[in-house]
């Protein structure tokens, strides 16, 4: 099952939104629409985030309303990395945030698939894609994962606020590189993403793209939207299991 809940300002309760039962292992939740956001300009919460919801078993990414932070949540624990921390480090979300865009997914039980050689960014969706279609994964459909291991050549950014087009739509303010975007050639961490499938490519992923990964590094003390990455040989992939 997947609900839909674009324009509706109300207070979330993770465990409400999970708590919707469907027809697969997992339900997928998505607030906002990136593609509108970019096109009106809107980029005001559509959802709260309440730090005292607490539901195992949820994962979801996304951003802060007005575009001035990203969200990760992990095994129904909410984080925010702030678009004003230079180091991008993350804390527990409160009462006072609100997402722009949020898109979650409740997994009751996932399996791992090893990742057999390096693999470059594109050489991993591919992976990601032909991994859920052997499981019996709808690929039709978007669907959550997570990665465990050796991260490469990667560069990840958090977002600090909308900035308005002459077209009344709006765009990233990266800021300066050196504080709001990071990168290496190496570093052990997790990965949870989104594959959109085509029906949700641009509401949930950039218009164009069709995964929408955030990084955090093991001890989810800073996280951020990754942009480009590779993976090393061992590290662990994790689909849903149907």
């Amino acid at each position: 099952m997947i609900r839909k809940v674009f324009f509706t300002t109300f207070v979330l309760c993770l465990s409400l939104a999970a708590s919707v039962a469907g027809d697969t292992s997992f339900d997928v939740t998505v607030y906002g629409n990136f593609k509108r956001m970019l096109h009106t300009g809107d980029a005001s919460g559509k959802v709260a985030l309440l730090s005292t919801s607490r539901l195992e078993g949820i994962y979801g990414v996304g951003a802060l309303a007005d575009l001035r932070g990203e969200i990760l949540v992990w095994d129904g624990k909410v984080l925010v990395t702030p678009g004003e921390s230079d180091t991008g480090s993350t804390r527990s979300a409160t009462s006072e945030d609100q997402a722009t865009l949020l898109v979650t997914a409740r997994v009751k039980e996932w399996f791992e698939v090893q990742i057999p050689h390096d693999m470059t960014q594109r050489e991993f969706e591919r992976f990601v894609i032909d991994s859920a279609d052997s499981a019996r994964i709808d690929i039709n459909r978007p669907f959550p994962f997570i990665v465990r291991g050796e991260i490469t050549d990667y560069t990840w950014h958090v977002i600090t606020g909308a900035v308005k087009r002459l077209d009344g739509g709006v765009q990233h303010r990266q800021g300066h590189a050196n504080n709001l975007s990071f990168s290496g050639s190496k570093t052990a961490g997790k990965l949870i993403g989104f594959y959109s499938a085509e029906e949700f490519e641009g509401v949930i992923s950039h218009p164009g793209e069709r995964f929408h990964v955030h990084y955090a590094d093991n001890h989810f003390s800073t996280s951020g939207h990754l942009d480009s990455f590779g993976l090393g040989e061992g590290a662990v992939l994790l689909l849903p299991k149907p």
